[in-house]
């Protein structure tokens, strides 16, 4: 389907009012001299988001809830942005096809014959009402009496019967070499479809036998008697001229680059359906529509000296979506969604039920994480592949597949009711939440504090004992992709243990995963900093080296280390905040002994961005962490602990600065270790 028109139809005559969001009031405020410059943060938020950042949806229901932007495919023109664009913007309907097409220039392309496959007409026997001025090639057919023709093939010798109904039955007519060719001197001619309705088309009407048993209609006529039906089928013949006429001029454009590309020896140039362009004859035509193409006429794009291949679609969400044509570039549109409409942002469900049944090698399903989009808009733009795991497997599938197995009105898409399953989210208890573990001084106590997502604590207890003697301990996401935080620890041996999370509080028995650890003066956990959809572990050398330990998503490692960084050796903490920049990608924030403040930008693929300093004055904390978003708006926060104990919550802006901050515990020097 190139254009997935049938969004347009369903909100014709009516726009989804109350779409219209108001501008955020954000407060960023300078605490410790902390913050980013204005410009920064805008050119920030508005960037798109990388294609490779891996994110992890876990099943918390039997539905799976998604709000998504666009309706199609995406590529060349927005038709609900052509209508914001002509009737908010008041943009020419050059100027609407230069923006959506860039690159691309008018020319005349006459009025030359297409040839239109019926698919409507089915592919059976062809049937046409008799009228006065009827012809078989040309010849004048009998009307009186007459009331339907038929033309159906025969078994041999590459003919068509041509037969007639009368009062008496049908009784055959005529026997002719295919094709038959029906015209009327009216311009008209009236098809009998396999529902049984009657509908009109200009020209004449073609059947060309396919086969023993089986003929194909098409619709021969002038491209703007085409138009004319066309036209208001895919666009409101109620809309704003201007789009209307760049409909026209698209709809003709993309009739001549089919025409151009038809291959020698097919007997039809385009199709009646979403899969060409919607041509519904006759009845389809509105006076609107019409002047919109003999105001355009035979004015098409071309590129190259050749017909441009303009798709359009009803809604691309904001973003159009790169094609197969330099011309059909990704860019932000600012026209799709300047009218409310269903099309530019919408909502749907699947249920979990669905999922199984359409891909019952996976069990019971579990989780989907989107493994890569394209980069563009909200949420990192639409899905280009996506794993639907569950008990006894996974599959591999594209957005695309998504949004054709559940009838999704787009692959732009992300689901908003699945626990966010993120190493960098410390969840310690399977509820959706990130939690704080730290051990109690002396009695070696490991607790947890489980928040309650709105910068609080909801409880508090043990979930281990005895971690007083390991001099490294940390929690290392999902390490194991059960979606509970599991903690690491190094004995004073050098061996790593991990200890899985349980949902039932505490922790499960430890398993050893590593040996030599004691070589590194500082560990910590990163989330998924290579962007293989695993969480990772950084480590540090006495001589500064930062070493990356990459998970291999089943409890252990991927491998050897990879160094990927020097000169760490004058940060007194290091820390991985998760995606505090707001670019879906893992970050790291390191503090210098005299305060400093900066943010490490990971790449998505296990490398880095350039550095930022984000803030001074932070050598007032003995410890400084990060448990992910902690007060529930969706980006990550930052934890300070104060000497006299208070712990002080740093909410992330998710731009890479912070919003104003908040004491959210006290007599946290109780604890030897806040774990990173």
């Amino acid at each position: 389907m190139n254009r997935m028109s049938k969004g347009i139809a369903s909100c014709t005559g009516r726009f989804l009012a109350g779409d219209r969001r108001s501008a955020e009031r954000r407060r960023v405020i300078r605490v410790l001299s902390l913050g980013l410059a204005g410009s920064l943060v805008a050119s920030i938020a508005l960037s798109a988001a990388p294609a490779g950042a891996v994110e992890t949806y876990v099943r918390s229901s039997a539905t799976v809830t998604l709000s998504g932007h666009g309706y199609g495919h995406g590529h060349g023109m927005s038709q609900w942005g052509a209508y914001g664009a002509a009737a908010v913007s008041h943009l020419s309907w050059q100027s609407i096809l230069a923006f959506y097409y860039p690159g691309t220039r008018l020319a005349n392309l006459g009025n030359p014959t297409i040839r239109v496959r019926l698919d409507a007409a089915g592919s059976g026997i062809l049937h046409v009402y008799s009228s006065s001025g009827l012809r078989l090639a040309g010849k004048a057919l009998p009307a009186t009496g007459i009331t339907q023709y038929r033309a159906r093939s025969l078994a041999a010798g590459g003919r068509m019967q041509v037969d007639a109904l009368s009062s008496a039955g049908w009784k055959p007519y005529l026997s002719v070499a295919s094709p038959a060719v029906f015209s009327s001197s009216t311009g008209q001619v009236a098809v009998k479809l396999p529902s049984g309705s009657r509908r009109s088309y200009r020209g004449s009407i073609v059947a060309n036998r396919t086969s023993s048993t089986s003929v194909q209609t098409v619709s021969v006529l002038p491209m703007e008697s085409y138009l004319r039906a066309v036209v208001p089928a895919e666009m409101p013949p109620s809309w704003h001229a201007n789009a209307l006429r760049s409909q026209a001029v698209a709809a003709r454009s993309y009739a001549a680059f089919d025409r151009a590309r038809t291959p020698s020896g097919r007997d039809w140039d385009t199709c009646d359906t979403t899969s060409c362009q919607m041509y519904s004859g006759v009845p389809a035509e509105f006076a609107a529509s019409d002047a919109a193409v003999a105001t355009t006429a035979g004015q098409m794009l071309i590129s190259g000296g050749a017909p441009a291949f303009t798709q359009f679609g009803s809604a691309n969400g904001g973003w159009t979506a790169p094609g197969s044509q330099s011309y059909l570039a990704a860019r932000a549109d600012p026209y799709d969604g300047a009218i409310a409409n269903g099309a530019n942002a919408w909502s749907a469900s699947i249920t979990v039920a669905a999922m199984q049944a359409r891909w019952p090698s996976i069990g019971t399903y579990r989780q989907l994480r989107i493994l890569r989009r394209d980069g563009h808009g909200q949420w990192g733009g639409r899905v280009l592949t996506a794993a639907i795991d569950g008990s006894a497997g996974s599959v591999t599938v594209t957005g695309a597949t998504i949004r054709s197995a559940f009838g999704l009105r787009s692959e732009w898409f992300v689901p908003t009711n699945g626990a966010v399953a993120s190493s960098s989210q410390h969840d310690s208890n399977g509820d959706r939440r990130p939690d704080v573990l730290a051990v109690v001084a002396g009695s070696g106590d490991l607790r947890m504090y489980a928040g309650d997502g709105a910068s609080g604590w909801s409880s508090t207890r043990v979930i281990g004992t005895r971690f007083g003697g390991f001099p490294k301990v940390l929690t290392a996401g999902n390490w194991n992709a059960d979606a509970v935080t599991d903690v690491m620890a190094q004995k004073p041996d050098g061996t790593l243990w991990l200890f899985p999370g349980t949902v039932a509080g505490a922790l499960g028995a430890g398993v050893q995963v590593g040996s030599r650890w004691g070589v590194y003066d500082l560990v910590f956990p990163v989330g998924d900093f290579n962007g293989d959809g695993h969480p990772d572990l950084m480590a540090r050398t006495p001589d500064g080296g930062l070493m990356l330990w990459s998970g291999n998503g089943q409890g252990g490692f991927l491998g050897a280390p990879r160094r990927i960084g020097s000169g760490w050796k004058g940060f007194t903490s290091v820390v991985g905040s998760g995606d505090f920049s707001g670019d879906r990608r893992a970050d790291v924030i390191a503090r210098t002994a005299s305060g400093l403040l900066y943010l490490y930008l990971g790449n998505g693929s296990g490398g880095w961005l350039p550095p930022r300093l984000i803030g001074q004055g932070w050598n007032m904390f003995s410890t400084i962490t990060s448990s992910g978003d902690f007060n529930g708006d969706g980006k990550s926060d930052l934890f300070g602990r104060g000497r006299d104990g208070t712990l002080w919550m740093y909410a992330g802006n998710g731009a890479g600065g912070f919003l104003q901050r908040e004491a959210v515990g006290t007599e946290w020097n109780m604890f030897s270790t806040i774990l990173p």
